[in-house]
């Protein structure tokens, strides 16, 4: 198993105003308003601790609609054999940034200031999509110089894949490694870190070159779908 944890996580307020809607943005021409965004935008960069574990399995088959691995692991669901068809490895992994947002949000709660706890929510929020955006390079990178197709990822639960394979996920990685935990409701600990999967090999993945947006089930609800669209086309670019 792989770990890093030098990830170097940028939070812009631009970037993150530009994917807010405008009734939001209105709320910030309160100077009040204004500087309890400008405090909590710095509290979460200042909180992060950006850290990923990642691992390579073999595939043995495909069976319906799950990837068998070589011990008879049995992974997938929903979108997984169609994103990942033509796959030889199965790669899975489990970042987070941590903890300490989650004192933030306890200390803003304690202090009533409601305001500042939602927006230290969306922003740890933002945060963990970012890091699971440099993960997803990072291992497209890593595999594309070794000659290998990498298909798109995805997580369980935001597609029609279930969440139940979390279950799966954290027998195969040992996410403690990075601090991370998953409960018996499936839900990870700290709640700010995501689990995804990709397929690789020689051949065609049957979906590459796409966002995790494409699989999600609220896609058509979520405001944060163009920035990630956006930042794909500006990598291809």
């Amino acid at each position: 198993m792989e770990i890093k944890s030098d990830w170097v996580i940028t939070l812009d307020e631009a970037q993150f105003l530009s994917v807010q809607p405008g009734s939001f943005v209105r709320l910030l021409t309160s100077s009040r308003m204004r500087a309890t965004f400008h405090q909590a935008m710095e509290e979460v960069s200042r909180a992060l601790e950006p850290r990923a574990c990642w691992d390579r399995f073999p595939i043995r088959e495909i069976r319906h609609d799950k990837l068998v691995l070589t011990d008879g692991t049995r992974v997938g669901g929903g979108p997984v054999v169609r994103v990942m068809g033509g796959a030889s490895e199965l790669v899975l992994a489990v970042c987070t940034i941590g903890a300490q947002p989650d004192q933030l949000i306890a200390t803003a709660r304690g202090a009533n200031q409601w305001f500042k706890v939602s927006l230290l929510h969306e922003i740890s929020a933002w945060a963990v999509g970012l890091l699971r955006q440099e993960l997803c390079q990072y291992l497209a990178r890593i595999l594309q110089a070794e000659g290998l197709h990498v298909s798109a990822p995805l997580s369980p639960g935001e597609s029609e894949w279930s969440v139940t394979d979390q279950k799966v996920i954290f027998s195969l990685l040992d996410a403690t490694q990075i601090g991370v935990s998953l409960s018996d409701s499936m839900m990870m600990q700290p709640i700010w870190s995501l689990s995804l999967a990709l397929g690789c090999g020689t051949q065609p993945m049957g979906v590459e070159d796409a966002s995790n947006c494409k699989f999600c089930t609220i896609k058509d609800r979520c405001r944060y779908r163009a920035h990630v669209t956006a930042q794909i086309a500006n990598l291809e670019g």
